[in-house]
């Protein structure tokens, strides 16, 4: 039987090669990475701002809050990425979102769970909910790879996930090149909680792909805080920047 199968394994092999998510070379082992990329991927350790995630160099002893969180407090109460935006994770999270590469949802799920159970554990979500899309947005690329993914954690959690409850009700531009206060402006008002009391008094685990500034997911927690929400934690694969 196990010859069979191992024979089966090879012939699959073949026809579908085993391909690294973050440079696209054959790779021989099921892992999502070859062993090149796994080496330059940066995961994100303390110290880092224990409200926005943002990683301190080593010179730091401890987690503390960055300027940017004392100057303008988020509605969220916390966020947490795994990577820092560099490649492969990249390229990896490109293919996610872009590149219809939905095969990527569970290693990926699994990934975030994994490096982040520390903080999912202190934050004991009741409720997934993804950033969503503009309907627009959504027709044009034919899903949301937010709400695969938080459908995909919700499940490893054991807990529910809301794909509806929070709308994008306002198209708005990419915010890849804006500044950080044309980012606010540009997601000010796009959002709204459809259903408050699915949401009423809840804990909430916020998740997007990318943290950037922040401004999209600190937008998604100003409208479901002020719907009813206990508060709003944000998990996402990676964030943008250096270690400061």
């Amino acid at each position: 039987m196990w010859k069979a199968k191992l024979y089966l394994e090879k012939i699959i092999n073949i026809f579908f090669p085993l391909l690294c998510a973050g440079c696209g070379k054959q790779i021989e082992t099921n892992s999502l990475f070859c062993a090149e990329c796994q080496k330059s991927i940066q995961v994100i350790t303390s110290p880092l701002c224990h409200l926005c995630g943002q990683p301190f160099s080593l010179k730091y002893t401890s987690t503390h809050i960055c300027g940017e969180c004392l100057k303008n407090p988020p509605f969220f109460k916390a966020a947490r990425a795994v990577f820092l935006y560099t490649a492969p994770i990249k390229n990896t999270i490109i293919q996610f979102k872009f590149k219809n590469n939905t095969a990527l949802t569970n290693d990926l799920a699994k990934i975030l769970v994994f490096h982040l159970q520390d903080f999912l554990k202190k934050v004991n979500p009741e409720i997934v909910i993804p950033v969503p899309l503009h309907i627009k947005r959504l027709r044009e690329r034919g899903y949301n790879q937010c709400l695969l993914l938080a459908q995909r954690i919700a499940k490893y959690l054991k807990i529910p996930y809301e794909k509806t409850v929070l709308k994008k009700i306002k198209p708005t531009l990419p915010q890849v090149g804006l500044s950080q206060i044309q980012r606010r402006k540009n997601v000010k008002g796009s959002f709204t909680v459809t259903h408050p009391f699915l949401i009423k008094e809840k804990r909430i685990l916020l998740i997007d792909d990318v943290f950037t500034t922040g401004s999209t997911v600190n937008e998604c927690a100003k409208v479901l805080h002020k719907a009813g929400a206990n508060g709003v934690w944000v998990a996402t694969l990676a964030r943008t920047g250096n270690v400061v």
